[in-house]
């Protein structure tokens, strides 16, 4: 592994994956990037950025390092200079890959989040040891924690098994966690889980906590009961204070009843607007996200904004969670 930088370690939590808006000549727009960050930052949640909402493919490589060093700058003058990044650094090969992990870290990222490329797809899934090294040369060559990232509808239909994450985890001690955006992901969780306790040196030969963490905040409540540690969802980029609400309700140790059926309402609600808003990606988060707080609508071509139409039928169906959202607001 090259030289290690002092990084701040992630804990359990909801991670935030923040779009990157675009101003009208399709540059990045910091001043919403600001706003947004900041929204969510202060309620408790890390920023997770140049990920898939993150449009990381339509970035440059300028580009990524320069948001991390923004973010990074706007934590600190915020008086957040606890708070991590994660930042998205995969590439379209290993060299690229372990480039953009070194720079991320001297920007001031405190992980990196690696999914697998998807152009060669078919090819690296003729041989899983393909998928393993891959990992693993990322991991030593990174300077900071690298988190795996399955998610096989951005990568190709590649969807990596417990088999191979366990491999990783096994031969790879930069590796820090996982995110699963995956069919199955509750399954992987309890078999990932139960390689740990047949080996805890998996996790204590570790510097830091090995993070389980699920991609989809409609399933939190079970994946909490399974032993995850968190999510990283889009929903929470529109109803942050409903999910960090959710969040803490199921970390109460001893939870009332009123607790447990409110964690259960809350849970409904952001399962059903998940539902609606994952096949609606990034072109319906900027609509929501412009119709809410006036950011940026538009992706990066050659994605173009959500025709109206398209637009208003998913905020009806994100209302209940909205209506929610303003209720804890005002409580």
């Amino acid at each position: 592994m090259a030289d290690s930088f002092q990084t701040r370690v992630l804990q359990p939590g909801v991670y935030a994956p923040l779009p990157t808006f675009f101003d009208d000549n399709q540059e990045v727009d910091y001043d919403c990037y600001k706003k947004h960050l900041l929204n969510l930052a202060t309620k408790g949640m890390v920023p997770v950025c140049a990920g898939s909402l993150g449009e990381a493919v339509h970035l440059s490589f300028t580009e990524r390092t320069a948001l991390i060093r923004f973010i990074r700058d706007t934590l600190d003058e915020a008086g957040l200079r606890s708070t991590p990044i994660v930042a998205g650094v995969g590439g379209s090969s290993t060299r690229e890959t372990i480039q953009l992990a070194r720079a991320a870290a001297e920007a001031g990222a405190d992980a990196g989040m690696v999914i697998l490329p998807a152009y060669y797809a078919a090819s690296l899934n003729t041989d899983q040891e393909q998928v393993l090294q891959y990992f693993i040369d990322i991991c030593q060559g990174s300077p900071i924690p690298i988190l795996l990232y399955n998610f096989p509808a951005n990568a190709g239909g590649q969807d990596i098994s417990s088999e191979v994450i366990r491999a990783v985890m096994n031969q790879a001690p930069n590796l820090c966690g996982v995110k699963l955006t995956c069919g199955g992901s509750i399954a992987k969780l309890l078999r990932l889980n139960a390689a740990i306790s047949e080996d805890p040196s998996i996790s204590s030969n570790r510097k830091f906590p090995f993070l389980m963490l699920d991609g989809l905040i409609a399933d939190l409540t079970p994946w909490m009961k399974c032993g995850g540690h968190g999510t990283v969802s889009g929903i929470p980029n529109f109803a942050p204070v409903a999910s960090m609400r959710l969040w803490a309700l199921l970390n109460t140790p001893s939870p009332t009843k009123e607790e447990t059926r409110e964690a259960k309402e809350i849970q409904a609600i952001l399962s059903r607007a998940d539902v609606a808003a994952v096949p609606g990606g990034i072109r319906a988060m900027k609509y929501a996200l412009n119709k809410m707080h006036g950011y940026g609508i538009a992706p990066r071509r050659p994605l173009l904004p959500l025709k109206n139409a398209e637009g208003e039928q998913f905020m009806t169906a994100l209302e209940e969670m909205l209506q929610l959202e303003r209720k804890l607001m005002e409580a």
